[in-house]
């Protein structure tokens, strides 16, 4: 009985804070601009805020809206640049449906490559 409860209470813990909508929310709650991704030159850089209505990022619809022109081939890779984490339970769903999709790479090592940063760029936020 008591093995039950303890197992009951350990599934509640991991699988309410991977529920679509309340992962969500505490995501945007506890995390706010922890997801981070640029390309291997910065060119574009972005952060993933968490909001309920709108799609998490993915692969095929971030090349659609970061560059107004193609860039070269070299660049056109998106890395995220935050580590999986397996202690933060309430990151698995994403880290199951979003971060596997992106390699991960060191800031540092993008920003020894970076372009010039132009405050005029919509795409170089930070």
């Amino acid at each position: 009985m008591k093995r039950k409860f303890i197992t009951g209470i350990v599934l509640l813990v991991l699988v309410i804070p991977n529920m679509p909508i309340i992962g969500t929310e505490i995501m945007k709650a506890i995390d706010g601009d922890h997801f981070r991704y640029a390309n291997a030159n910065a060119a574009f850089t972005s952060i993933e805020y968490m909001d309920v209505y709108q799609p998490w990022k993915s692969k095929w619809t971030t090349y659609g809206f970061i560059y107004d022109t193609r860039p070269e081939m070299v660049n056109m890779e998106i890395f995220r640049l935050y580590r999986i984490n397996p202690l933060c339970f309430w990151r698995w769903r994403y880290y199951l449906t979003v971060s596997r999709h992106f390699a991960y790479r060191d800031w540092e090592k993008i920003k020894k490559n970076r372009v010039p940063f132009e405050p005029g760029n919509r795409w170089q936020k930070f």
